[in-house]
């Protein structure tokens, strides 16, 4: 019996043994681990920053005051009024829609112009109208503006400048996705409008778009 107590004593603190350095190791692994995902977050807003994209502030005439982080803004949504490029696609007296992509967050998934750029800091109207066209339409004319008017929703505060692109072929557009995008007529927009089908800045055109079409 003496015997077998000595033994089973012995395997059982050989056992426990085996658990402490199970656990040394284990927290060992673990404080690399940390260490590993510390540096790669650091590496990360490294990148980040030298990625940045700086949005311009304007105020309410257009003029440049200052600039942003894109990041800071979209912390403090309206607290700083930004830019932001719009192009009307028309054809054939109807304009062509298409739901909002997910990587401009605002509004995912509803019905919108398919070409909208919030504007860098340091770009012109002009340069940023110029990289658009090579991008989504080089084989058509610069599109021409129409409105300026200022919006504000939960995401910001926005001086939206709108143009139109007035197109005779589809095929003139690349740049995006056009399988989910179709051409709206007057008609269709108001019988829509209002049932969380369009994006709020394609509401508030609403009027001026169905004015633009009685003229053409």
């Amino acid at each position: 019996m003496d015997v077998s107590i000595e033994y089973y004593g012995g395997y059982v603190s050989e056992f426990k043994g085996s658990l402490v350095d199970f656990f040394v190791v284990l927290v060992f692994l673990l404080g690399i681990a940390a260490i590993i995902l510390i540096l790669y977050h650091l590496y990360l807003l490294k990148q980040c920053r030298q990625k940045e994209y700086w949005l311009p502030i304007v105020d309410d005439g257009g003029n440049v005051i200052g600039r942003v982080a894109r990041s800071v803004s979209y912390e403090t949504p309206g607290k700083y009024q930004h830019p932001l490029i719009r192009i009307l696609i028309s054809k054939d007296r109807s304009i062509y829609l298409a739901p909002r992509p997910f990587d401009f967050c605002p509004e995912y998934g509803l019905y919108d112009h398919p070409i909208e750029y919030l504007m860098e800091f340091g770009k012109s109207i002009e340069e940023s109208i110029s990289e658009l066209q090579k991008k989504h339409f080089p084989n058509s004319p610069q599109p021409r503006f129409l409105l300026k008017y200022k919006h504000e929703n939960k995401f910001g505060s926005w001086q939206v400048l709108l143009y139109i692109l007035r197109i005779e072929d589809e095929e003139d557009l690349m740049g995006f996705d056009k399988s989910k995008g179709k051409f709206w007529t007057i008609p269709q927009l108001q019988e829509n409008f209002g049932k969380s089908c369009f994006s709020s800045c394609l509401e508030g055109e609403l009027d001026f778009i169905r004015t633009i079409n009685d003229i053409n």
